[in-house]
């Protein structure tokens, strides 16, 4: 798991919304529990978050990925 690498957080956002759309054909009932929404939108949220300041920064010529290097 490398979190400095884009393909990371292009899969967690994938996996966030292929959760939603087989938690909304199979159960709707679910996504009107709290706990479940909030899960869901933090995980694509932060994803989203990620990718566009990668990009954004990148094309700054700023290095995003520097604030996770150990």
């Amino acid at each position: 798991m490398d979190v400095t690498n884009p393909n990371f957080w292009y899969a967690l956002m994938g996996l966030s919304v292929v959760l939603i759309v087989v938690i909304w054909k199979k159960n709707q009932a679910l996504l009107n529990n709290t706990y479940v929404a909030v899960t869901l939108s933090l995980l694509f949220a932060i994803a989203y978050f990620h990718l566009v300041n990668h990009y954004l920064m990148d094309n700054q010529g700023l290095d995003y990925w520097y604030l996770f290097r150990k």
